[in-house]
Order: structure tokens, then C-alpha cells, then sequence
């Protein structure tokens, strides 16, 4: 059927039936052409051959949808050429006209428009300009967060502007709820989502058992243990110099017994314990080191330990930066303003489905999971936006272990038991 010559794991690829197939393989390595080869065989298959037509192909792009196309195409050509009687191959050449090879937005539309009858759309339905829906969206949250300002009794939104504002407006609480939603959009049951993760605020745990106790204690141990790591090979290099070991190698020693006991406070799992101990690490004084200006060795291991004191501090300020007591203070504190940011937020979905004429179709950008469909009465006309990008689709952003808070500026508390000391609001996946 073809004379070039594959590779086994192209074959492999090409020749798998019976099951899922995933294919991982570099730039330039041929995905494209064993994809090819693969449909041809599908289609031509002797025992249970596949028809063009059946077949769904998804691409990134609209151009690599064509460029496969294309490519199957002239592959059929050949073949047609070198058997000209066969009528398999001209059928197979006729249906690869309505082949499915598209990216899944042509796909998930051409979906829609053939079964608009089922799911109560209009037949013009058309895609919602950007810049239109981001008027809608405005609208919607401007419209919803009024409303919220509108009840004096509600304590819990108050208590979240304040939370959230810089002092002059209340742009960031906006900003939050159209990032969070954005961001849940992408859950395929995001309602069910956000009850899990306010869970999380109610399981009245320890910290060292809730999830971002875990979290925090993981990225810990790993830093510590680099620490540790990174002390280790400096003392190795000071050894090898008698002046410099009798000069920095006590120093040095008293640092790695401070990272050894953090780290077994982390692996004990004691999270007040490792609180203390970074907040009474200490850094002895190095002693006068002369004959070794601009000495490479110098300068390397003064440059380790620069790194590990950065590190300590870091760990101390702003992951282990508030006790098991003060962490559940935070916690309970939280509680109310995050139940109802998940309420506001919820309430601009409805909003903004109301005003952009659907329900709660939504095509992901990335295809990486697919929404609940849950169709609602819809007019002529109506337009179904296809989603921004997700600026927050970065594998679900750190903060878990660096004690993000709401306001990405750090705030002291003007109240309470702990005056002045840092806020520490904990987000699940902002």
C-alpha cells in the first residue's frame, strides 16, 4: 500500500485496533504522515473497513484540518492512480468530501446546526462576537454586584468588598467573580465544583490535614530538602580549602542542622513545629575570610548560602506564616465571604445566560473537557459565545503553597486578635 519505511513504533501506530491509541512524539517526527497512513488503512481495511465519512478527525487549527485533508486526499489520488479499477477507492475519494476533519469548534457548531431541533435552537443561531459578549458580561456583573449592594443586611458581601477593594472601587471584586467564572467554566459539572471546594473551608481539619496544608507541607519538604542539597555541596567545596573550611565551616555546619530539623518537622507532619523552627532559624556571622578576593570558590558558596537564607525566609514569610490556631482563624474567617463570592458568581451565570440568549452550552478553547449541556427556550437570533481564552488555565496557579491571598497584595488585619500580621486567604485554583 505504500513504500515507505516506517518505523516499528509508526507501525505500531498505524496498525493498533481494538482500543485507545495515544501518540506521543516530537515535532518532525511524522505524526501527521502515520495519522495519514492510519485513516487510509482504516478506510481500506479488508475485514472491517471504515468509511470517510465516519470518521472524526479534531486539529488545533483550521489550517491543519485542511492540510489533512488535503493529504488523505492526494494519498487516495495515488492509489486510485495505480488502481484505477477499484471502486472502493473512488467511493472512499467521494465521501472524504463530508469527512468530520475539522477543529472542535467547526465541529461542536456543525454538531449543533444538524440537531437544532432537538436542542430547541434556533436555526440561525450564530457564534457571539468577542466584543460583544464582553459587553454582556460587563453588563451582567455590573447588574449583579448593584443588586448585592442593594440588601444593607448582607454582612458576608460587605465583609468580601472589603476583602477584596483596593480602597478606591470595587473593580477587583468584579474582576475575581469573571475570573472565577471563566475558570470553572472549564469543569464539566463547575456547580458541583464549587460545593466541593467550599467544602474544604467547613471540614474543620487541621491545617496539616486540609488540602492546602498538604500542599503547603509538600512544596516545604522539597525546598528543604534543596536546601539541605544545596548546603551539602557547598561545605563539600569549603572542605577542600583549609583556610575557608576553618573560616565558613561552622557556619555553614549550624545552617544544615537548622534545614535537617525543619525538614524533620516537615516529614513529622508538625506544622507549628516547622513554623518555629523557621521563625528562629538563624545565620551565624561568617568569619573574616582574607587572601580570597573575587576567589570563584568565594563567591560560589557565599552565593548557596545566599540562596538557602532566601529560601528559609521565604517558607517563614509566606507558606508556614500563620499557626494551626491562626490558620483556622483565617479559615472560619473565610468561610462566609467565599460562600458568597460562589453565590455572586453564580448569580452573574444566570445573568449572563439570560442576556446572551442561552443556556449553559460552552465550547472550551483548549478541548480539554467538555460542559454539561443543559438547554433552556431560546429566541431567533440567539447567539451562543464561544469562550475567551482561560487566563487562568495554568495547571490551576500555585497559590495553593504560596498563600496566595484574594487581593494579590499583601493586607494586615485591622482587627482581631492578631493585629498586623499578614492575611492569609487561601484560593483553590485562582
Amino acid at each position: 500500500m505504500t513504500s515507505r519505511n516506517w518505523t516499528k513504533e509508526q507501525l505500531d501506530a498505524i496498525t493498533a485496533r481494538g482500543g485507545t491509541v495515544l501518540v506521543s512524539a516530537a515535532a518532525g517526527s511524522g505524526k501527521t504522515a502515520v495519522l495519514v497512513e492510519r485513516v487510509i488503512q482504516r478506510i481500506l481495511d479488508p475485514i472491517a473497513p471504515v468509511d470517510a465519512d465516519r470518521l472524526l478527525i479534531v486539529t488545533f487549527s483550521k489550517a491543519a484540518a485542511q492540510e489533512m485533508k488535503q493529504r488523505i486526499s492526494l494519498k487516495l489520488s495515488q492509489l486510485i492512480e495505480e488502481n484505477p479499477q477499484d471502486a472502493a477507492l473512488a467511493r472512499q475519494q467521494s465521501l472524504l468530501a463530508r469527512a468530520q476533519i475539522s477543529t472542535i469548534h467547526s465541529f461542536c457548531q456543525e454538531l449543533l446546526r444538524q440537531n437544532f431541533q432537538a436542542l430547541d435552537l434556533p436555526p440561525d443561531f450564530r457564534v457571539g462576537d468577542e466584543k460583544e459578549l464582553d459587553l454582556l458580561r460587563a453588563d451582567a456583573a455590573a447588574e449583579v454586584i448593584e443588586e448585592c449592594y442593594q440588601n444593607p443586611e448582607d454582612s458576608a458581601f460587605f465583609s468580601l468588598v472589603e476583602l477584596l477593594s483596593t480602597g478606591r472601587d470595587d473593580k477587583r471584586l468584579t474582576q475575581t467573580v469573571l475570573r472565577l467564572y471563566d475558570f470553572v467554566r472549564s469543569h464539566p459539572f463547575y456547580q458541583d465544583w464549587l460545593a466541593d471546594k467550599l467544602a474544604f473551608y467547613g471540614s474543620g481539619l487541621p491545617v496539616e490535614e486540609t488540602v492546602w496544608g498538604q500542599a503547603i507541607l509538600a512544596y516545604g519538604k522539597n525546598a528543604l530538602e534543596y536546601a539541605a542539597f544545596t548546603l551539602e555541596e557547598a561545605l563539600w567545596e569549603i572542605r577542600s580549602d583549609e583556610k575557608m573550611e576553618a573560616a565558613y565551616g561552622p557556619a555553614y555546619e549550624s545552617d544544615l542542622q537548622g534545614v535537617r530539623a525543619a525538614l524533620e518537622r516537615v516529614e513529622a507532619g508538625d506544622w507549628d513545629g516547622v513554623k518555629a523552627a523557621l521563625d528562629s532559624f538563624s545565620f551565624p556571622r561568617l568569619k573574616a575570610l582574607r587572601g580570597f578576593s573575587n576567589d570563584p570558590l568565594k563567591e560560589r558558596v557565599q552565593a548557596a548560602r545566599k540562596q538557602v537564607k532566601e529560601l528559609i525566609e521565604t517558607l517563614a514569610e509566606k507558606q508556614f506564616c500563620a499557626t494551626r490556631a491562626q490558620f483556622r482563624e483565617d479559615i472560619d474567617d473565610l468561610l462566609p465571604k467565599i460562600t458568597r463570592l460562589f453565590e455572586v458568581t453564580l448569580a452573574f451565570d444566570r445573568r449572563f445566560t439570560e442576556k446572551s440568549g442561552k443556556a449553559s452550552w460552552w465550547i472550551s478553547p483548549t478541548w480539554n473537557t467538555w460542559p454539561s449541556p443543559s438547554f433552556g427556550r431560546r429566541r431567533k437570533g440567539d447567539t451562543i459565545p464561544l469562550p475567551w481564552p482561560n487566563r487562568l488555565h495554568s495547571g490551576l496557579k500555585r497559590c495553593l503553597w504560596t498563600s496566595t491571598r484574594i487581593p494579590m497584595k499583601p493586607r494586615t488585619c485591622s482587627s482581631g486578635r492578631f493585629p498586623g500580621r499578614r492575611k492569609t486567604s487561601f484560593w483553590w485554583g485562582m
